[in-house]
């Protein structure tokens, strides 16, 4: 009956563990960003106000990029010790039997590792027009520790710090 433990075990964990550590995690990044006044991407023109070039302010940037991992680590310290529980009939493939029966706790254990890099990207969007944007990727590796079974998981997620539309001048055809 219980032939599915490890498959359900770890789909479950993944989805609550993915869910609620994901929300976790970005209402630290975001309550952060929120408070934050600096720029990071700066964008010059000519005298026709055409945009010529655009900055990355490097050094702001990554003093940033820390600042969020710092927080990032901090906040999967204080989630690891919470977990979470699997309904025993999620594990029977029962189908009337999920969500019942007494808890399985799953604690969730950080490995300590929070990733980043930063991203920029151009998009062609249309007609001499181009999306520019940058952002931060960050990759939170986590394990999910069960009575039965461990697994381990990476979280990725994307934080949008700029983005800017180019817009060039069209070309008119004349015949």
């Amino acid at each position: 009956m219980l032939g599915n433990l490890d498959e359900e075990m770890q789909i479950f964990a993944e989805t609550k563990g993915k869910s609620s550590l994901s929300l976790a995690l970005r209402n630290a990044v975001y309550a952060e960003i929120e408070n934050d006044g600096a720029t990071y991407v700066e964008v010059a023109k000519d005298s026709t106000n055409r945009i010529t070039a655009i900055y990355i302010h490097s050094v702001p940037l990554s003093l940033l990029t820390s600042r969020l991992t710092m927080i990032l680590l901090s906040e999967l310290e204080q989630y690891e010790s919470d977990g979470f529980g699997i309904p025993l009939g999620n594990l029977t493939s029962v189908a009337f039997l999920s969500g019942r029966g007494p808890l399985i706790p799953v604690k969730v254990v950080t490995l300590g590792t929070v990733a980043s890099e930063v991203n920029t990207e151009l998009t062609s969007t249309g007609i001499n027009q181009t999306l520019h944007r940058v952002t931060l990727r960050f990759a939170v590796t986590v394990r999910y520790l069960s009575p039965l079974k461990e697994h381990i998981d990476t979280l990725y997620f994307d934080i949008l710090i700029a983005e800017t539309l180019v817009v060039g001048e069209v070309p008119i055809y004349k015949d």
